[in-house]
């Protein structure tokens, strides 16, 4: 198997694996953890753990580790301060109000945004007409998806949909804003930096934000802690530490086209374990998005954009 097709074979694993992420979300909040709750145990746990195996040589190793500069350090934590905490609070919060089908395909824009904002901010590839319309088609898709046919309001479920869109909003920038970083050491350790970072975010948000965000997190138990357990370990350390390895040798191109497998496999598993069917405006939304994802990146040429260190699916 040559190695084009051998990465293609594994970010089609990554998504499989990211498609159930919101269902875990919504399990773990039906067993009693809150957003705060289910953001403090995922990423002290995932930041911890990650620490502790960048310890080891082989998986410095397995994940191209190269050490960083305390400022880099320091820019990376910030960034996860400042847009993975709050990024992923907004994905858990908006989990009471949207369906775990429409987060996904809103999260499918991920990649566009990246795309789009890495244009105005490093200034590096240049954006053809194809793009542009892929982009113009991406939003009218999350559009349709997020809020439907009529002019958005920030009540019941648009609420919950816009909040989930402004998370991945967040999340792009924060990729954007640490590809000089992963450029001049590693992926994997800008992706620790940020994963304290998010997880001092939590924390100072059970310091600050107590009665905006109770904080709620029930006793151990194996059926209340498994959707966690999923998070940390498979929807967590695997892929994400997987994802920010392959990025740096692989074109953007082919990844970008995969993550629209996560809206049609999530509604798969969302009919299979809880009966839900898909609504009419994440219907037509998906479709749009999965198009323009073809249209736009489908034999493009990825040039510098091949090296970007994007976001990933908000796992």
């Amino acid at each position: 198997m040559n190695d084009q097709r051998r990465v293609f074979w594994i970010v089609v694993g990554l998504n499989l694996l990211w498609a159930p992420v919101n269902q875990m979300i919504s399990w773990a909040r039906s067993t009693g953890f809150s957003p705060l709750g289910i953001g403090l145990t995922r990423w002290v746990c995932l930041a911890s753990l990650l620490t502790l195996l960048l310890l080891t040589s082989k998986f410095r190793e397995f994940t191209g580790y190269k050490s960083m500069s305390r400022t880099d350090w320091l820019k990376s934590f910030v960034i996860g301060i400042l847009f993975f905490g709050p990024s992923h609070l907004l994905y858990y919060s908006s989990m009471d109000f949207t369906t775990e089908l429409e987060g996904s395909v809103i999260l499918s824009t991920n990649p566009v945004w990246v795309a789009i904002i890495s244009y105005f901010i490093l200034k590096e590839e240049a954006m053809s007409p194809k793009r542009w319309a892929a982009i113009i088609l991406t939003f009218v898709g999350a559009y349709i998806v997020t809020v439907g046919f009529h002019v958005p309001n920030m009540v019941g479920h648009s609420k919950g949909n816009l909040m989930f869109f402004v998370g991945v909003l967040f999340e792009s920038l924060m990729g954007v804003m640490a590809v000089r970083i992963s450029r001049r050491a590693s992926g994997v350790s800008v992706l620790c930096g940020q994963m304290w970072g998010g997880a001092t975010a939590f924390m100072l948000a059970t310091l600050f934000l107590p009665s905006q965000l109770p904080l709620a997190i029930p006793a151990f138990s194996i059926a209340s802690f498994a959707p966690l357990l999923y998070l940390i370990f498979i929807s967590g350390i695997l892929t994400f530490t997987t994802w920010y390895r392959i990025v740096e040798k692989s074109q953007l191109t082919l990844l970008v086209v995969l993550i629209g497998l996560q809206p049609p496999i999530s509604a798969l598993i969302s009919w299979f374990v809880s009966h839900k069917v898909p609504t009419n405006n994440a219907v037509v939304g998906a479709l749009i998005i999965i198009s323009a994802l073809f249209v736009g990146f489908v034999g493009e040429k990825p040039g510098l954009q091949q090296s970007l260190d994007p976001p990933g699916p908000a796992g």
